[in-house]
């Protein structure tokens, strides 16, 4: 049964919020369905955090993100406010925006008073609204509201969330060694007989992108925007709107801006070979779970993504890893994160329920999974299957900790293992810690994202590319970004220093 897609993110949509592959899924729920007596015993199993003091008293707290509600939703919520009410007195009004990227900015520049909201390297950008003033600093409050969620995380998910040297947002935990790949349907690759793990980048599978628009109708966007930089191994400094990159193969950490580099230009030479086959086609919100989509680089390649994304799409997915190894970087640790907006209210309260998203298995595996016995059935104590017929999904890693939600039956049991495996032995940044503090270059860097934004069709644009490039790149100079790169490398220059 195809499902509702959670992100629609647009050109990169990074996996659909889902590509990404960031990470895992879930849902459990004895008492998510209301029943009080349930509730109590999932919160005794569930993480010992701090009640609302018998108060009686309940906060709502508004938090944005992602997305559009899909069947089951309202199921779901309702049985995940019964459930935080009782533990911590505080409930979520959740706001799911579809087009995320857009709203979200027009509601942090208007002021609005809200709780927290998803951030990101891709989507939202972390550090911009950092620099914005956007976020609350929690880097004090934190470990006092939300002890467990503090002392649980190891010291480079903090580090990684820091700027200069501050705690501006909680970083979900998931997958955080980056390893790109083609993501692609099964029927598809299969109904053109491709070997789709033969091919390590974009113009290797140009047979097989003309076959799936011949056989298929469905057409490719190549390589996602946002994830271009990943795919040619680079490391983003901050995000790929602050066009800022430093080589994965460089010990010295060499700041270049990525849109000037022979790599960029052989992306875009790639790009051109399937534009000239016809089989170029921007990507749009459902395209991937109708079957509109022969293959895109974007996403977190990671032990059991395949069922993973087959479970959130509905159909059959396979994915094929590029050459370039599991790499660490301070970008990994930011591309899912959840902000206290400098609005807030109730911070203290905020952070309280990130804390149960982040730690408390029911909170996360009911989020991702729905209601068991509605919306999924268990296989064993830690395995699920979605019930047939049902459409409710949702991606764990977009929630918050996926290492405390269930594996699905056709992935393995101990995939989450593999998961940190992966995590401890890839090759770790030699940044990784680094937070840039974009105060210095504000202005310029506000106006290199600006032009950054309205260049980011030159992949799938039905311009000349050509053309279009060296006004991209006029325009960056014009935007200031030779000072944001500078900045870039004094600040990484003495992070390096005293390292």
């Amino acid at each position: 049964m195809k499902r509702k897609q959670l992100f629609a993110l647009g050109l990169a949509m990074v996996m659909a919020f889902g590509a990404l592959a960031g990470c895992g899924d879930s849902g459990n729920t004895e008492g998510g369905s209301g029943d009080s007596s349930d509730s109590t015993e999932a919160a005794e199993n569930g993480n010992d955090t701090a009640d609302d003091g018998g108060s009686g008293e309940v906060v709502t707290i508004k938090i944005h993100t992602s997305g559009s509600a899909q069947e089951g939703w309202d199921e779901v919520t309702a049985a995940l406010d019964e459930y935080t009410s009782e533990k911590i007195g505080v409930v979520a009004e959740w706001s799911l925006l579809p087009d995320y990227g857009n709203q979200i900015n027009t509601i942090i520049a208007s002021g609005e008073e809200y709780d927290a909201c998803f951030t990101s390297n891709w989507l939202n950008p972390y550090n911009v609204n950092v620099g914005k003033g956007a976020y609350m600093d929690i880097t004090d409050l934190l470990p006092e509201a939300a002890p467990t969620l503090y002392e649980s995380y190891p010291d480079y998910l903090w580090e990684g969330a820091s700027v200069n040297n501050r705690i501006y947002a909680v970083p979900n935990q998931q997958i955080v060694a980056r390893q790109i790949g083609l993501w692609a349907p099964k029927e598809i690759v299969e109904g053109t007989g491709t070997d789709i793990y033969a091919g390590k980048k974009l113009t290797d599978f140009k047979d097989y992108f003309q076959k799936a628009y011949e056989q298929y109708g469905a057409t490719t966007p190549g390589i996602s925007f946002s994830e271009a930089a990943s795919y040619c191994g680079y490391e983003y400094v901050t995000d790929y709107l602050a066009c800022g990159v430093i080589s994965m193969d460089d010990e010295t950490a060499k700041v270049e801006n990525f849109y000037e580099t022979d790599a960029w230009k052989s992306v875009m030479e790639e790009q051109k070979e399937l534009r000239e086959l016809g089989v170029v086609k921007a990507e749009e919100a459902n395209d991937r779970q109708a079957m509109k989509v022969s293959g895109i680089y974007s996403g977190t390649y990671k032990p059991g993504v395949e069922a993973e994304e087959s479970n959130v799409y509905g159909i059959d997915i396979v994915y094929s890893p590029t050459d370039i190894e599991p790499y660490v970087s301070t970008s990994n640790v930011t591309g899912t994160l959840w902000a206290v907006s400098s609005t807030s209210k109730h911070p203290e309260e905020t952070l309280k329920y990130l804390e149960l998203l982040e730690t408390d298995p029911y909170v996360i595996n009911l989020i991702a999974y729905g209601i068991e016995g509605v919306h999924y059935e268990k296989v064993s104590d830690n395995v699920v299957r979605p019930i047939e017929g049902v459409s409710y999904a949702q991606q764990s890693w977009a929630w918050g900790n996926v290492f405390n939600t269930y594996t699905l039956e056709n992935q393995e049991e101990d995939v989450w293992e593999q998961t940190k495996e992966m995590n401890d032995n890839a090759r770790k940044s030699p940044i990784l810690g680094f937070g840039f503090n974009s105060e210095p270059v504000q202005n310029e860097l506000v106006n290199v994202n600006t032009v950054v934004t309205e260049y980011s069709g030159i992949l799938t644009d039905e311009r000349d590319m050509d053309e279009l490039y060296d006004q991209f790149l006029a325009d960056l100079e014009v935007a200031g970004v030779d000072k944001v790169i500078a900045e870039m490398q004094s600040q990484i220059d003495e992070f390096l220093a005293n390292k």
